[in-house]
């Protein structure tokens, strides 16, 4: 059925559009030679092969394309054609984002390992954020649903932090009752840390390694080992200020004081996330430390320079760290905090994530934030 599709894409020529009494009525207008323009780089780059995930931002420029097009000129007579364009652009872009699920989960299949799995549930997302009502969504979830128990059952999930509502102020055990907090979900900095380290090296790093890195000998005193009960320390210290501080206590809050100390912590966890990666053998290649507006910094990320790297981005307005890295379509930007059973495994998009949050339209935190960013490779 792929191929099928993809021949009738490749058919997608001037000539299905300039045709007589359809192309020809109407003024010339740069929208429509935009949309030829796209269709000819679609008819080029997908004889190779037609599932190429990096047909897909070529398949969205159609689609915009043609929309332009039927937007600014509806009255031209061209545009039923048009309009099938647009629509067949939008079947496709899901045929090739299921197919690259269906690839990713046969490599998983062949060979399971972190990186297989990850990729597996990187496609699944991709696919679900924008064909979540198709007839195949379903199938898509159920690969997602058993690769996540996979990893559950293989020690395979990056984010290993406690799921378990606890205090994390070691030395206070006894002594004052913090806001209490579930590990897995405050340690946003950690999961990128490993999420870099991982992709760097090619070993899979959890947040837990991360914690036992800083802290080999942890500092527990008596209380904090009682209440431990067994559990391992590195899976339930994680923190924001995991980098520089064993304890946890940040209380967080609303007023501008909280606000102060979550813009220090970040700015100490960003040379903790350098120097504990340095620990795993990787190195550093750029930082910008001066938050930028989103567009800027995601241009400033893809410079030559950075060729070949992969990063850890602060989004300094949501006080929130993701990992990113380049595909075909530019940037994406990972949360690992959700590589975890009941999250359905990370959440990936061209805008940063906060993937801990209830909904979808929570979880993408847009492009009007403003980052900073680090950036790594051997």
């Amino acid at each position: 059925m792929g191929f099928e599709v993809g021949r009738r894409m490749l058919k997608w020529t001037r000539a299905n559009l300039d045709v007589p009494g359809v192309g020809n009525i109407g003024a010339s207008n740069t929208q429509y030679q935009q949309l030829l323009t796209a269709l000819d780089l679609y008819g080029v780059s997908s004889k190779a092969d037609p599932d190429d995930p990096g047909l897909v931002p070529v398949l969205r420029q159609v689609r915009e394309r043609a929309q332009q097009q039927l937007t600014q000129h509806p009255g031209e007579e061209r545009n039923a054609a048009v309009t099938q364009v647009r629509n067949d652009a939008h079947t496709e872009t899901g045929r090739v984002l299921l197919a690259n699920v269906n690839r990713a989960d046969r490599a998983m299949t062949a060979d399971p390992s972190f990186q297989h799995a990850d990729a597996v549930l990187l496609a699944a997302d991709a696919y679900l954020r924008e064909f979540a009502g198709s007839g195949d969504a379903a199938s898509v979830v159920a690969i997602r649903d058993l690769i996540i128990h996979h990893k559950m059952t293989h020690a395979m999930l990056l984010n290993d932090g406690s799921t378990v509502e606890c205090n994390l102020v070691a030395d206070k055990w006894y002594y004052n009752k913090p806001r209490m907090a579930v590990p897995a979900d405050i340690n946003c900095g950690l999961c990128t840390a490993a999420a870099v380290i991982t992709a760097v090296t090619g070993s899979f790093v959890t947040t837990a390694d991360v914690v036992r890195r800083i802290y080999p000998a942890a500092p527990l005193v008596d209380a904090a080992r009682t209440g431990l009960a067994g559990r391992d320390y590195a899976t339930v210290y994680q923190h924001p200020e995991s980098f520089v501080s064993f304890g946890r206590n940040l209380q967080g809050g609303s007023n501008m004081a909280d606000l102060a100390k979550t813009v220090t912590v970040n700015a100490k966890a960003a040379d903790g996330i350098k120097a504990v990666a340095q620990q795993f053998g990787v190195t550093e290649q750029g930082t910008q430390s001066t938050a930028l507006p989103f567009a800027d910094a995601v241009q400033a990320m893809l410079q030559p320079k950075y060729d070949g790297c992969v990063f850890a981005v602060l989004v300094v307005s949501a006080g929130h760290w993701n990992f990113a890295r380049r595909t075909p379509d530019g940037l994406v930007f990972v949360d690992y905090q959700t590589d975890r059973p009941d999250k359905q495994g990370p959440q990936i998009g061209t805008n940063p994530q906060m993937g801990v949050k209830a909904t979808a339209a929570q979880r993408d935190l847009g492009d009007q934030q403003t980052v900073t960013f680090l950036a790594f490779s051997r």
